[in-house]
C-alpha cells in the first residue's frame, strides 16, 4: 500500500467558491479507479506548519500509482487547484519493506512532468502569494 498526502494552504485572498472547486476536484481524484480510499479535507496539524487542507489517497501497489498519476482527472485537478496554494508539500507513506519502491514513485513523477512540459510550468512556477 501507498498513501500519497498532499499538505497545502490557500492563497491568501482565495475565494470561497475556488476553495470549493478545489476541494471537489480532488474528492474526484478519490473517487478514481486506482485509489483504494481516500479522505480529503481540513489539515489537522501544528499551526505553525501552515497548512489548511491535506488530502491522501490510499494506492493499492505500484501499478495503481502509476495508474493514479496519469488518469486525466488527475491532471485535471492539478490545473484547478495549483494556482489557488501555495505552501505545498507532497510525501509517500509505504507499507512494505521494497528498499526501491521511493525510486520508482519518483521516476514515474519525474516522467510524468518531463512528459507534460504544461502540467511541469504549473507546479515549478507558483509564486508563494
Amino acid at each position: 500500500m501507498i498513501v500519497h498526502v498532499l499538505r497545502f494552504r490557500f492563497k491568501d485572498g482565495t475565494a470561497a467558491e475556488d476553495v470549493a472547486a478545489c476541494m471537489e476536484a480532488l474528492k474526484k481524484v478519490g473517487q478514481m479507479d486506482s485509489v483504494s480510499f481516500a479522505a480529503i479535507g481540513r489539515y489537522a496539524g501544528p499551526a505553525a506548519d501552515e497548512y489548511t487542507h491535506s488530502s491522501a489517497y490510499a494506492l493499492a501497489d505500484i501499478d495503481a500509482f502509476y495508474r493514479y498519476m496519469h488518469e486525466p482527472v488527475h491532471r485535471e485537478a492539478d490545473f484547478i487547484v495549483h494556482p489557488h496554494v501555495t505552501n505545498f508539500d507532497v510525501f509517500d507513506i509505504l507499507d512494505e519493506d521494497n528498499p526501491d519502491l521511493s525510486s520508482e514513485i519518483a521516476d514515474i513523477q519525474r516522467r510524468r512532468l518531463a512528459a507534460d512540459r504544461e502540467l511541469t510550468r504549473l507546479v515549478t512556477s507558483q509564486p508563494e502569494d
